[in-house]
């Protein structure tokens, strides 16, 4: 499986059998094109997080890129705090999660929370989500929005800045096995490098935008290392599930 595939895979992946569709669900996606499953669960976790329904479809595409970094990259990525809030949903469903890793990805990608935050382990966090940002950059060929990607889970003010690394994967893949997925070139390599074709593949594709999120601004490396979770701002991010969130720092999957 190349890169393209493994991200037409993921993209097709709706969710099904998480959350009880209603009959509304089913009747305007033949007008939006956004299936009833999806639907489901975005309204689930927007109740839940207080966020507007279609900024919660709009996480679930940036979830969906997540766990594609996850799988492709060479270390254990790490989560903004929208994303780990929808990363956290989809676990509860802990059978359908792990028919998602077994049949869709095909890869156990696994979530490792910090359950007692460490200047060590959040200096590792922060490198690692340089590092997840800079990886999106590069396969998808456009910035992360903002508003979803902006803030961490970890306490940006706790991170030390210099002296860590990412922690690099220790399994060692073999020709033919999971290692296919990294070695051929970034995913936009596959489709027409226009920024406005990248966006259309990689952008809203369940039926979400940008909006709502209270967050503007152009993303570069100081963004992510200076905001706090203030920027998130108003709908996307000021309610967050913290019935089933981690503790202040989350370090990721690999």
């Amino acid at each position: 499986m190349n890169k393209k595939e493994l991200w037409l895979k993921l993209k097709a992946y709706h969710f099904d059998h998480l959350v009880p569709s209603h009959l509304w669900d089913y009747v305007t996606e033949n007008f939006d094109g956004v299936n009833a499953s999806t639907k489901a669960f975005a309204s689930k976790i927007a109740r839940k997080c207080g966020w507007p329904k279609k900024f919660a479809l709009k996480a679930i595409t940036e979830y969906k890129k997540f766990v594609y970094l996850g799988i492709v990259s060479d270390f254990s990525v790490t989560p903004s705090k929208i994303i780990d809030q929808v990363w956290h949903e989809h676990l509860l469903f802990t059978k359908a999660y792990r028919a998602f890793c077994n049949d869709v990805i095909q890869y156990e990608f696994d979530h490792s929370p910090e359950l007692v935050p460490m200047i060590d382990q959040t200096g590792t966090f922060n490198a690692q989500y340089l590092e997840t940002i800079a990886l999106y950059k590069t396969e998808f060929g456009i910035d992360p929005p903002f508003n979803i990607w902006a803030v961490p889970k970890f306490d940006k003010q706790a991170a030390p800045a210099n002296g860590y690394e990412s922690t690099k994967k220790k399994k060692i893949f073999e020709p033919g096995d999971n290692a296919m997925y990294y070695t051929d070139g970034p995913l936009c390599s596959y489709f027409d490098s226009s920024e406005q074709s990248l966006n259309s593949e990689f952008s809203g594709f369940e039926g979400g935008d940008g909006g709502g999120g209270g967050a503007e601004g152009s993303w570069d490396s100081s963004d992510s290392g200076s905001s706090d979770s203030s920027d998130s701002g108003g709908d996307s991010g000021s309610s967050s599930c913290s019935s089933s969130s981690c503790s202040s720092g989350c370090g990721g999957g690999d």
